[in-house]
């Protein structure tokens, strides 16, 4: 398995490394010249404890332009002469990297720039509350008798009334839907086309239609 390295400007940003206890990354630490001059906070103390082995100081003994990027460039190029496969993700918002990480994105390098430790931070997923027990309710004998509770049913009743008085009977799809759009518009109204399509799935749906390919078959008897 590849080693994954996480290179630290710190000299451009300061995260909390105590994030990365417990990871498979190996952090490196870069600090520039001034930076060593000024006393270091407990905080970092501490993250660089919590990361064990895993952590590594480095420090810039020069200060000046570019110091800090060009040292991580050149450890850049080390790591991976010793290890080819190596994973690089660098912790910096000097957007100076971007050139050198596209040149080694070009031949085939894992290697990456964020400014925080966000994507590196694997967050354990929030438990989902145990859904509410659905009550059980007696199980009901199946019908195709169809309820005369709502407008929709009303108008499938007399859908059906008016298809069993018919002796010529629509024979695909197609002309059932033109039928029925017309018989809607013939008793109390027109309606659009997905209620057509509505009226003939509840038909087939209920078994008094059944369709094979774009014919349609009835079973109206009842």
């Amino acid at each position: 398995m590849s080693s994954q390295y996480v290179l630290v400007d710190f000299e451009n940003v300061q995260p909390d490394l105590s994030q990365l206890a417990n990871s498979p990354y190996k952090v490196k630490i870069f600090f520039g010249a001034k930076q060593q001059e000024s006393r270091v906070p407990f905080k970092l103390l501490d993250a660089v404890m919590a990361l064990g082995g895993n952590a590594e100081a480095i420090k810039i003994t020069r200060s000046g332009s570019n110091a800090v990027d060009m040292h991580i460039a050149w450890y850049i190029g080390g790591l991976l002469e010793r290890e080819p496969g190596a994973r690089i993700h660098i912790i910096s918002g000097d957007s100076d990297f971007d050139p050198l990480i596209e040149f080694l994105s070009a031949r085939s390098v894992d290697c990456r720039r964020t400014k925080t430790l966000a994507e590196l931070v694997v967050k354990k997923p929030a438990r989902a509350a145990a859904p509410a027990p659905v009550p059980k309710t007696p199980a009901r004998a199946k019908s195709t008798a169809i309820p005369h509770k709502s407008p929709a049913s009303d108008k499938l009743s007399a859908v059906l009334k008016h298809l069993r008085s018919m002796k010529d009977k629509p024979t695909t799809r197609t002309k059932l839907a033109k039928w029925i759009d017309t018989h809607f518009r013939q008793h109390g109204g027109a309606q659009n086309a997905k209620m057509v399509d509505r009226t003939i799935d509840d038909l087939i749906h209920l078994k008094f239609v059944t369709q094979d390919g774009t014919k349609v078959i009835y079973h109206l008897s009842s």
